[in-house]
């Protein structure tokens, strides 16, 4: 697949994040005016405040497209990750383990700390 075409889904998922974000948004704004201004357009679960988000994400989105540095910037960013070598599987999990073995021997060792360090400030104090 060509670099353009996933920036270019990249926008698409963009734009239906910022939906996803602005439809409560218009919601709550909508129900600050009155209740009633948030009525329902295609059944009780679309109502004007998706309208109002979709229109706003895809007037974002759509803007942020044609500006030609956002664009350009993206195909860069994406040109560079795709010169990115990525870990294989095994790679992955192996390199998992040895952290989540890290941190429980860190958490361990710090535990015993705290324990000795309460036991001797309770003789000291006690």
């Amino acid at each position: 697949m060509n670099v353009k075409r996933y920036v270019n889904i990249g926008f698409v998922f963009g734009g239906l994040i910022a939906w996803m974000l602005l439809a409560p948004f218009f919601a709550w704004a909508l129900e600050l005016i009155s209740p009633k201004v948030n009525f329902a357009i295609l059944g009780a679960d679309f109502r004007l405040s998706n309208i109002l988000g979709l229109a706003a994400a895809v007037a974002g989105t759509a803007v942020l497209f044609a500006k030609e540095s956002v664009h350009t910037g993206a195909i860069e960013i994406a040109n560079e990750l795709s010169k990115v070598t990525w870990p294989k599987w095994t790679e992955t999990r192996n390199a998992t383990t040895i952290v989540i073995i890290t941190t429980l021997v860190v958490a361990l060792i710090l535990g015993l700390f705290d324990l000795v360090w309460a036991k001797v400030t309770g003789w000291i104090y006690g």
